[in-house]
C-alpha cells in the first residue's frame, strides 16, 4: 500500500468542516492531555499526599469523561473525510476522489489512545484509584474525627510511594498527547 498526499480536489463545505473539526479536536485533545502531564501533575505533586490523591482522582474522572470522547469524535471526522472523498462503488458518484489513506491513519492514531491506556496505564490506574477514593473518604471526616484517629495517616514511605505513582502516571500519560498530536499532523498533511 502506498501513501500519497491528496492532489488538489474540489471538496464540499461539509467535508471541509469535517477536515477542520478532525484536526482541531485531535490537536485540542493533545494539548489538553499534554497540559495535564506537564502542568497539572507537576503542581499536585507539591501538595500534601491526601490532597494530591484527591486532586489526581478528580482530574482522572474529569479526563475520563472528556478525552476518550474527543478521540472518538476526531477519529469519526477523519473517517468521514476518508469515506466522503474516496471513490467507492457503494457510495454515490457525486463524491470527490481521494487517493490518500492518511485520514484513516489519523483516525487510527486517535483511537490508539484506548489500547495505549489499557496496556500502559491500567496497572498504575489500578493502584492509584483506590488511594484516591480513600483520600476522598478521608476528606469527609471532621477535625474531631481525625483527632480521634479516623482517616488515613501516611507514613513517609507511603507518601513517597503515592507521589511516585502520580509522577509515573503523568509520564505514562505523555504517550496519549503524542498519539493525538501525530493524528493532527497526519491530518494536516492529508488535507493541505
Amino acid at each position: 500500500m502506498s501513501i500519497s498526499i491528496n492532489a488538489p480536489v474540489e471538496v464540499s463545505n461539509v467535508v471541509r468542516g469535517a477536515q477542520a473539526a478532525s484536526i482541531f479536536i485531535s490537536a485540542a485533545a493533545a494539548g489538553g492531555s499534554l497540559g495535564i502531564s506537564t502542568f497539572y501533575v507537576r503542581q499536585i505533586l507539591d501538595s500534601p499526599t491526601n490532597v494530591m490523591l484527591r486532586q489526581w482522582g478528580r482530574m482522572y474522572h474529569s479526563g475520563k469523561a472528556v478525552f476518550p470522547g474527543a478521540a472518538v469524535a476526531a477519529a469519526a471526522a477523519y473517517g468521514y473525510v476518508y469515506f466522503a472523498t474516496t471513490n467507492s462503488s457503494s457510495l454515490p458518484n457525486t463524491l470527490e476522489v481521494s487517493t490518500s489513506n492518511l485520514p484513516l491513519i489519523a483516525a487510527g492514531l486517535c483511537l490508539s489512545i484506548v489500547p495505549y491506556t489499557f496496556l500502559m496505564m491500567l496497572p498504575t490506574n489500578k493502584q492509584l484509584l483506590p488511594k484516591a477514593q480513600a483520600a476522598e473518604e478521608d476528606a469527609l471526616f471532621t477535625k474531631a474525627d481525625k483527632a480521634a484517629g479516623a482517616g488515613t495517616v501516611y507514613t513517609a514511605q507511603q507518601e513517597q510511594a503515592a507521589k511516585q505513582l502520580v509522577d509515573r502516571w503523568g509520564m505514562l500519560n505523555l504517550g496519549r498527547p503524542i498519539l493525538l498530536s501525530a493524528a493532527a499532523i497526519v491530518g494536516l498533511i492529508a488535507f493541505l
